[in-house]
Formats: C-alpha cells, structure tokens, sequence
C-alpha cells in the first residue's frame, strides 16, 4: 500500500467503523432506557405501522368499556326504579284489599283512597325519572357494543313503564281498581324488571370480552415495541466494545500514519 501524504485509509476505515459502532451503541442505549425495541423508525418501519393501528384500537376498547359501564349504570338505575314501583304497586293492592273489608267504615276507606291516591302520583313521577338528563323509560337510549365500524346496539331505553302502570298512575278512587288490574301491572312491572336484569347480564358479558379483548391487544402490539432487555443489554455491551476498539484503532491508524510519514521525511 503506497504511503501519502493527504489520505490515511486506515484512518478513514476506522473512523467509519467508530461511526457504525455509536450508532448501534446510541440505538441500544435508547432501547434500554425506554423500553422501546423500535428505536428508531426505521429499526422496523413495518412493525411500527402494526403497532400504532394496535394502540389506536386498545385505545377505543378503553373508551367501549366505559360506554359499557355507564349503560350497565343506566340499567342499574332502572332497576331501582323499576324495585321502588313494585313496592308501590304491592302497596295499592294491599289497600285495595283492605278497601274490600266490610268492617271497614266508610272514613277507613277514605284513608285508604287518600294514599291510594298519593301513591298513583308516585307511580307516575317514576316512569319518568331522568339519570343524567336522559330519560330512564322513552324508548330512546341505545348503547354501541362494538368498536367496528359498523354499529351494534342494544336498546337500554326501551322500557314503557308509563304504558304498563296507565291503570295504577291514573286511578283517582281506590274503589275503582280491581285485583285483577292490580296483578297485571306488577306483573308488567315484573316483566320490565326481568328484561332489564338480562340487559345488565348482557353487557356484563359485553364488557368482559372487551377487555380480554383489549388485554390480548396490548400484548401483541407489546410483542412488537417491547424491548427483551436481556438480549438489548448483550447488544449493548458487544456495541461498547466495539465503539471502545474503534475509537482505539483510529487512534492508532492517526498516529501510524504520522509514524510512517515522520520516518521518510526523516
């Protein structure tokens, strides 16, 4: 090999190889600091287009499971309401019986009548409570049960609880009502409870296969962008070495250069 002045291959092969050598050493450094296996973009530009399609959907599934939540509230409010009027309609029909007791005097039926009365009141304020502004019994409130794009929804405003209490809300005299009108709307009442019941069991399930579904979601996409620290950290040493050796060898090819150079001027 010709000895030159201006030029020193060795140097430049070694300064090269000092270069390749930081930056695997940077890469491994970063790998090791965030967790992140892609480093850099172009460590796997492929991977790391999966990865943020992943995060975006995991991302939806949290917003789902909420959604989830909240509908199994609205049906848990319901449900109490649902509770309370069977316990009133219960009550009318105890003081329809009592109104049938010929013992009674006409001033014990009148009483009767009085909370009869007071109690159809009550039956009609609750079919049309509100939970957050929206109304608990309008045929109204759907909730989506999927992230796709196309929707699923499961109707969890759909109770007529006006329309199966229209005998009960509206009485003005106990003496009106019969047993017989009183079971059916206890048991429209039982009816509406029953369906809400398997609502809530329903999106229970919803929920859980969300965030299975979820759960599985973040770890592939953790497959992808998670960093195996064992085998990052032996990268990272063999890296060390080998900037450490480069950045040797290039002072070595500077000094020998110079050497050789000294020795035939000489």
């Amino acid at each position: 090999m010709p000895v030159t002045l201006s030029t020193n291959p060795a140097q430049a092969t070694a300064a090269r190889a000092l270069e390749h050598a930081n930056r695997d050493l940077t890469s491994s450094l970063k790998r090791l600091s965030t967790g992140n296996r892609i480093a850099n973009i172009y460590d796997d530009a492929g991977g790391e287009a999966v990865q943020l399609k992943l995060k975006a959907q995991s991302a939806r599934y949290s917003v789902l499971k909420n959604n989830l939540q909240n509908g199994i509230s609205f049906l848990q409010v319901q449900e109490g309401v649902l509770t309370t009027a069977s316990d009133v309609a219960s009550r009318m029909g105890e003081l329809q019986a009592m109104s049938q007791d010929p013992t009674k005097s006409s001033d014990d039926i009148a009483n009767y009548n009085v909370e009869a009365v007071e109690l159809a009141s009550l039956l009609g304020r609750l079919a049309t409570q509100e939970f957050n502004g929206n109304a608990l019994f309008a045929n109204s409130q759907a909730i989506n049960l999927n992230v796709q794009s196309t929707p699923d929804t499961m109707a969890i405003g759909s109770e007529d609880l006006a329309t199966d209490i229209a005998t009960l809300d509206t009485m003005t005299s106990i003496s009106g009502v019969t047993a017989t009108q009183v079971e059916t709307d206890l048991q429209a009442i039982a009816n509406l409870r029953a369906s809400v019941g398997a609502k809530q069991s329903t999106l229970n399930y919803y929920y859980d296969n969300a965030s299975v579904t979820q759960t599985n979601i973040d770890a592939a996409r953790g497959r992808i962008t998670d960093v195996d620290i064992a085998s990052e950290a032996s990268s990272y040493a063999i890296a060390q070495v080998k900037s450490q050796a480069a950045a040797a060898m290039l002072s070595q090819a500077n000094n020998i250069g110079t050497q050789n150079l000294m020795q035939l001027l000489m």
